[in-house]
């Protein structure tokens, strides 16, 4: 007779041990990619946050005054009034549940697609036109080209400000002080603070005081206020306040300094021009001033993220450091890679350790310090132009009418610039420091300033016409013509 415990383990032989696995139900993979209500609100979080960031920055480290956080918070707020922030369907402007699984790839396209519908959602360059916009109202003396430097610096937070066009935050800010005159709005933005503007261009550019008042003089006979346009229509470039003043003291300079080396006689010690600038020394002093950022074989701010692959082969072991610095100041998280989930391992961490090599601890950047430099080589600059002026030879009306030869006044052989080819080194060097102090595009200045010139040969036309009729009015037409 068989034991029954045995029968049992013959009949379960081969059977033990088995596993099955259970079939799981599939998962639809959804999108992580925020669609419709929640990515607006994330994307104008995340733009409210930089835009606090630049305030605070620009508050603490540039040293403007605390009102500017609240007038731009004020600016911000006007913005956020215009946005849709109603209710799923109003935002999508469509039917369709956006809880339905997605590609990756279908997300994100119909995303952007929604989010552009959206209007008038702003963009990352107007951060820096809000701020702008807030010292404008300030009434600060900061122009354009400080804002542009200090984004393409790094001074304020800013991604990829080396992509940053000269022209693209001047666009900006002309949309914004359109949009914010609005029927819905109507800001009046006030006038730029050009009589002080005016005096930090000519003293950045080394010119000499003389000019300042008649660049004012200017603009008072072409009833020039500096003021934002209030129309949507078509505008000419020299329409933006900064780009006008700036256009008005390019003619100034060409009336009293041209660039050629025609001999042009004061009436008076009073003129203006009794002391002719030295365009030449001007001109290397501008080189020396250009490339003291890298000087000593350095990089220079901003120009970091400017480096190729081909060119990491050739930098010198200091400006690696100096690249390598950049890098993990603006990439590298190690605590993030240290605390995250997914994070590298201690002991790898350990393999690449960040910092100065040697232990060495390389300063940190002192934007005072900086600035403090910066005027010490401006006031040396200042004073090697000064100490290079000469003094024009005064020829009375009445000497000049006795005399055999002609006379040249300020002014005559007035030069137009149209093209930049058309600009010797001197002069190209000198409008393109003036352009950068704008944030504009040498063309674009070359633009104004014509504009400028077109308008006072208007006046000028107008004034010999009430006064001795149209044949004086016809002879201005040339381009060696009195402006």
């Amino acid at each position: 007779m068989s034991n029954p415990q045995t029968q049992e383990d013959d009949d379960d032989f081969g059977t033990q041990g088995r596993k099955t696995k259970q079939k799981k139900e599939a998962e639809e993979k959804v999108s992580k990619i925020y669609r419709g209500p929640q990515a607006r609100d994330l994307f104008l979080q995340a733009f409210q946050l930089i835009l606090w960031k630049q305030c605070y920055t620009l508050i603490q480290s540039i040293g403007l005054p605390r009102e500017l956080e609240e007038v731009v918070k004020g600016l911000w707020a006007l913005r956020l009034d215009t946005i849709d922030l109603g209710t799923e369907e109003t935002t999508l402007h469509s039917s369709q549940d956006t809880t339905k699984p997605q590609t990756d790839s279908q997300g994100d396209h119909e995303g952007r697609a929604r989010l552009s519908r959206t209007k008038p959602m702003p963009s990352l360059i107007d951060s820096l036109a809000t701020c702008y916009l807030g010292m404008v109202i300030l009434r600060l003396p900061f122009s354009l080209g400080d804002v542009h430097r200090w984004a393409y610096r790094e001074e304020i937070t800013y991604v990829r400000a080396s992509v940053l066009e000269a022209d693209d935050i001047r666009n900006a800010v002309q949309e914004l002080s359109l949009f914010y005159n609005r029927d819905d709005i109507k800001l009046t933005l006030p006038a730029i603070n050009h009589p002080l503007l005016l005096f930090r261009y000519i003293r950045d550019l080394a010119l000499p005081l003389e000019i300042y008042p008649p660049v004012r003089r200017m603009a008072k006979l072409l009833d020039i206020n500096f003021t934002f346009p209030q129309s949507n229509t078509r505008q000419k470039v020299s329409y933006f306040p900064e780009a006008a003043l700036m256009a008005l003291l390019l003619v100034a300079v060409k009336i009293y300094h041209p660039f050629d080396t025609i001999d042009r006689h004061p009436r008076s010690l009073n003129d203006p021009g009794t002391l002719a600038m030295n365009w030449d020394h001007w001109w290397q002093l501008q080189k020396e001033q250009d490339s003291r950022d890298t000087a000593d074989g350095r990089l220079g701010r901003g120009n970091q993220i400017k480096v190729t692959e081909s060119e990491a082969f050739e930098l010198s072991g200091d400006q690696v450091d100096e690249y390598l610095d950049w890098f993990e100041k603006t990439y590298v998280d190690e605590q993030r890679a240290r605390n995250h989930p997914r994070g590298y391992p201690q002991q790898l961490l350990d393999m690449f350790p960040t910092g100065s090599p040697g232990g060495s601890i390389r300063p940190p950047f002192a934007p005072g310090l900086e600035r403090q430099a910066n005027e010490e080589a401006l006031q040396r600059k200042l004073k090697a132009v000064q100490g290079s002026l000469n003094s024009r030879e005064v020829v009375s009306d009445n000497d000049a009418e006795g005399s055999d030869e002609t006379v040249n006044r300020l002014g005559s052989h007035y030069k137009r610039y149209r093209k930049v080819e058309d600009l010797n080194p001197p002069a190209k060097a000198f409008h393109e420091a003036a352009a950068k102090l704008i944030a504009i595009d040498l063309h674009t200045l070359l633009v104004a300033t014509m504009q400028i010139e077109h308008s006072l040969l208007g006046f000028r036309r107008r004034q010999l016409k009430a006064a001795e009729g149209t044949e004086n009015a016809a002879s201005l037409d040339q381009d060696d013509g009195v402006i």
